[in-house]
């Protein structure tokens, strides 16, 4: 499983699981600040960035960023949180 953060929400919904190491994880630009990333790296986290953020609502950021995830990580499926509120 991969594991896509678009929010700081869901980055703390899911910081223990991201923590464990045990999954890939992708975030969109706007989620942790240079120094966070930085640090969540140096913890041994695969992690990457798009240089971009991600609308979860928007269609073409979503056909965007699940094609360049899929394309580093073919065959895996793909966590993300989904805002339920509008």
């Amino acid at each position: 499983m991969v594991i896509f953060i678009t929010s700081k929400s869901a980055y703390s919904e899911m910081k223990s699981l991201i923590l464990s190491k045990e999954h890939p994880v992708w975030l969109t630009c706007n989620v942790l600040t240079d120094e966070e990333y930085e640090a969540l790296l140096k913890s041994g986290v695969n992690a990457s960035v798009l240089d971009y953020e991600v609308d979860t609502e928007n269609k073409d950021d979503m056909d965007c960023a699940m094609s360049t995830i899929k394309e580093h990580h073919f065959g895996q499926n793909i966590w993300v949180q989904i805002s339920n509120e509008s």
